[in-house]
């Protein structure tokens, strides 16, 4: 974990080794955070559209340096400078700092370091969009505009499509979510992600939203007016037999609501996209947000329309939909009985492996679900955490567990309202399992010349 040394850093402290210093203190009895070190006095706000707000951290050490850059496929990435991370938990309290050089007891996060060489790494690429396939024939992993999100593979599958771009690149890992976890939290001084962004949380997936009508070579879609009122201009949906099926299609945009349209009691919604045929009792719901929105977005971090109604996506510093959407798959992490095990090496990433090179965490994640309370915390493994109490919901997003050999998908769907969000951990999948629910983020290491 690359930890510093023994002395410490206390909560005025402003800059180390000519650094500032980042951080927030918590007194595990509710949200907001208390803004420490160098932190004190700035302020954070999210956008909306083209609306102007004050941040003070589009100015600050590290935050400032994320950059936008683009790989020879046209990947979009946001590239993330290193930076060192510090974490406490003791009882009453709990804080997360960070700084660009070596705090004491601060540790680098795996993906900044050259496992072959034995040397850090500058930065740390992570897609702008959520992953997809299709702009690149279905063989690789993608982050490109204009995508819907890839669903319905398993994390396996998606591992093999990320590295199938070369070396470096890999799927989003604990290692990275951890990063973003704790930026975001530094930065917004909460643990109520929702309370700032809520993200595409509120939409439709619901049996009852059958077609009344046939659709016949167009682009329309004839449903009850009550059915119509559910749904939004601008929304994604899909199209099949049931929730879930994309028989008839898997991501279009709404474009216009007609209601009482053909006739009294029904609306008409019209689509996107070439001409389709569906048939009555076909059933529509809402689904991942196509990619590339933020480029309206003026903030450095925002949403569409509105930041805290669950019926737009956002994005978090240049990262679309970081929780919301679908879920995302996080590798480098299995689950056994309720047992965690991460890896360091994403060369060495595997599904259903409880051996080297995993390593077991120092406590055993809740076997109840919940709202959470509190997390877990490994003072030597500190970048893992994973609900250990879903006594109250401090953390304000839901935690779903199962017995047995599992994966961690993380963040909530467009349909899970308020238990959804940054720590909204779902451990419930098996690695061969695949869902419409699920799709995955592609990131891409440093490689050393």
């Amino acid at each position: 974990m690359l930890l510093g040394g023994s002395d410490s850093i206390n909560e005025t402290q402003t800059t180390y080794k000519g650094a500032k210093v980042y951080g927030v203190s918590w007194d595990k009895t509710d949200t907001p955070l208390t803004r420490i070190n160098a932190s004190v006095g700035m302020v954070a706000a999210a956008g909306v559209d083209a609306g102007a707000v004050t941040n003070d951290f589009d100015t600050a050490e590290i935050f400032s340096e994320f950059t936008t850059v683009t790989d020879a496929d046209s990947n979009e990435f946001v590239r993330i400078p290193k930076f060192y991370i510090r974490k406490t938990d003791i009882t009453g309290k709990k804080t997360w700092q960070i700084c660009k050089k070596k705090m004491p007891g601060s540790y680098l996060s795996w993906h900044f370091w050259d496992f072959v060489n034995g040397k850090e790494l500058d930065y740390i690429d992570v897609g702008k969009y959520p992953a997809g396939t299709t702009l690149t024939g279905g063989t690789k992993l993608s982050s490109l505009p204009n995508e819907y999100p890839l669903t319905n593979k398993n994390i396996v599958e998606f591992r093999g499509y990320a590295e199938a771009n070369g070396a470096g690149y890999q799927q989003l890992d604990i290692h990275v979510y951890d990063m973003l976890q704790v930026l975001f939290t530094i930065e917004f001084a909460t643990l109520d992600s929702q309370s700032k962004m809520a993200g595409w949380t509120s939409g439709q997936y619901n049996a009852a939203h059958a077609l009344t009508a046939d659709t016949s070579a167009a682009n329309t879609i004839v449903v009850s007016n009550a059915t119509g009122a559910a749904f939004s201009v601008g929304q994604p949906i899909s199209l099949g037999t049931v929730t879930g099926s994309t028989s008839v299609f898997y991501g279009r945009n709404i474009t216009q609501i007609d209601v009482d349209t053909p006739g009294a009691g029904n609306t008409t919604i019209t689509v996107d996209g070439a001409a389709f045929n569906a048939v009555t009792g076909n059933v529509i719901w809402n689904c991942g947000w196509k990619s590339g929105f933020s480029s309206g977005i003026a903030a450095s971090s925002g949403s569409l329309a509105h930041n805290t109604d669950g019926k737009n996506p956002f994005h978090y510093r240049g990262i679309e939909n970081l929780y919301g959407n679908v879920y995302q798959f996080v590798d480098g992490y299995n689950i056994n009985d309720n047992q965690g095990w991460f890896c360091k090496d994403a060369d060495d990433y595997a599904s259903n492996v409880f051996a080297a090179p995993y390593e077991k965490i120092g406590y055993i994640n809740k076997n109840a679900n919940g709202y959470v309370k509190y997390m877990g915390f490994d003072p030597v493994n500190t970048m893992v955490e994973m609900p250990v109490d879903v006594s109250s919901n401090l953390y304000k997003d839901y935690y779903s567990q199962s017995s047995g050999q599992r994966i961690a998908v993380v963040g909530g769907r467009w349909s899970n309202s308020e238990s959804a969000g940054l720590w909204y951990w779902f451990l419930t999948y098996f690695s061969a399992e695949a869902s419409v629910n699920i799709g995955g983020r592609l990131c891409a290491k440093a490689v050393s010349a």
